[in-house]
């Protein structure tokens, strides 16, 4: 990344303790070293697939997400779905609220916002519990099954996330409705309250969030219900991408004949995908992690940077606004 690229985008390049240094074809053999914007964007951190009661290497993986979330100053943690394996929680009192989320995420840099989203997993068990876990948690926040997120950056720049409940969407779950407790979902009323809401929003910035994907170059390739539902939204309404989980790695896939328009997987939280990634149309890195994502919003940029769980800069890439 050469000096004019970086004094563009704000940025200064940080050596982290405990992060190894690597190079990536897309960075042209730079030195991969933490990219830490200028004071005044908005850094967050996108992790999902994570809750396996701090075993490795959910725990690793967390341990570097503290590290990150210091050096860039992260306002908030967005979680993509897939919270508690393999079968969600019952209640707000139930143990794994200790073991797979107070008792593993307990660097002080993390203890920020988490705005969550729900995932397939978390249907086996009581997703309204998840949602009333808001009301006794410092820091978890999941106001609804769906909601919207809007921020503020320092120069008036403004964002806003939309986290959706993608599991009812999806044919297969709603067929087994002994395995998947979707009582009181109504897509209808989701996809209604989705359009209404990017319609009226007048954010410099629009995300969505969710935990599946659109696409994969992994394993599930192409999931239909998604693309139907979010992909001509997104189009419509400028939405710049959609940041997921459900597949257990990291991926950056940009689509020619979808211009401006981005999908951001980050489903390595908790383990490392089975199956290779050998990418798919649009893709421009792939890992099989463990890891999560650091993304910086400025004014007209979103930097976005891969990190493993041993503290890896895997990949680093700069999305200009519509580009």
């Amino acid at each position: 990344m050469s000096h004019a690229v970086r004094r563009a985008l704000g940025i200064v390049l940080l050596a982290v303790a405990g992060t190894t240094a690597t190079t990536a074809r897309a960075q042209q053999r730079d030195t991969m070293v933490l990219a830490v914007p200028a004071k005044g964007a908005l850094n967050f951190l996108a992790m999902g697939d994570w809750g396996h009661e701090g075993v490795s290497p959910q725990r690793e993986v967390a341990s570097q997400m503290g590290v990150t979330a210091a050096a860039i100053g992260a306002n908030f943690v967005l979680v993509t779905g897939d919270n508690f394996y393999p079968d969600g929680v019952r209640s707000v009192s139930d143990p794994q609220w200790r073991s797979s989320f107070e008792d593993v995420y307990t660097a002080p840099s993390l203890a920020i916002d988490w705005f969550v989203a729900l995932g397939n997993h978390d249907y086996h068990g009581s997703a309204q519990a998840e949602v009333d876990y808001s009301a006794t948690s410092r820091r978890w926040r999941m106001p609804a099954r769906y909601y919207a997120v809007s921020k503020t950056l320092a120069d008036g720049t403004t964002a806003e996330f939309f986290i959706i409940d993608s599991s009812p969407f999806i044919d297969e779950y709603r067929l087994a409705p002994w395995k998947y407790h979707f009582a009181g979902s109504q897509t209808s009323k989701q996809r209604a309250w989705l359009d209404s809401a990017l319609k009226a929003s007048t954010a410099t910035w629009k995300f969505i969030a969710g935990h599946h994907n659109v696409y994969s170059g992994g394993e599930r390739t192409r999931i239909p219900e998604m693309e139907r539902l979010l992909v001509p939204l997104m189009k419509k309404y400028g939405v710049t991408a959609y940041i997921c989980g459900h597949e257990h790695h990291l991926e950056h896939i940009a689509r020619a004949d979808q211009p401006g328009v981005h999908f951001l997987i980050s489903g390595g939280g908790g383990e490392r995908s089975k199956s290779k990634v050998p990418g798919t149309v649009g893709t421009r890195f792939a890992t099989r992690g463990p890891g999560f994502l650091a993304l910086s919003l400025a004014r007209d940029s979103l930097l976005v940077q891969a990190v493993d769980e041993t503290g890896r800069l895997l990949y680093r890439t700069s999305i200009r606004r519509g580009k």
